[in-house]
């Protein structure tokens, strides 16, 4: 019976398994918790911020292809549609001369994400202004020049 309470040679493979699933259990936390950025919320970010700007540039088409046969006397009306969510998030459209240029912003409503396009030299000819939300059954622009 001495015998067998004095032979260790199991403890060091019960020891050995201890210590290596300590290991991977812990390796396993670490990779799981940290790679949820890497893998999810990166792209995310990258993909609205690519969509967002490639609204804010047909939005900016069309204020230029309005600048460019807009008459001296007379009114222009057009419509666009825009995806109602991009990346899961609505989203809003402003258009506000900054200093001597026009910028056409493009903001997320819940996160602090936000995409700046701007038209450079039509600000000091025409002034553009207006908002409007990516939940609007109706987008459009409209020019009216009284002159």
């Amino acid at each position: 019976m001495k015998s067998f309470l004095k032979n260790e040679n199991a403890v060091s493979i019960t020891m050995g398994y201890i210590l290596f699933s300590g290991i991977f259990i812990s390796f396993f936390l670490i990779i799981q918790f940290g790679i949820t950025d890497v893998i999810v919320e990166e792209p995310s970010e990258v993909v609205m911020e690519k969509n967002f700007a490639d609204v804010g540039n047909k939005v900016g088409t069309l204020v230029t292809e309005i600048y460019l046969i807009a008459p001296e006397n007379g009114k222009i009306e057009t419509s666009y549609s825009i995806p109602d969510r991009i990346a899961g998030e609505y989203y809003m459209i402003s258009a506000e001369p900054v200093r001597d240029d026009q910028v056409i912003s493009i903001t997320s409503a819940t996160s602090d994400k936000e995409v700046n396009v701007t038209l450079a030299g039509i600000s000091p000819i025409i002034g553009i202004y207006g908002t409007t939300t990516s939940n609007n059954q109706t987008h459009g622009i409209k020019y009216v020049s009284d002159e």
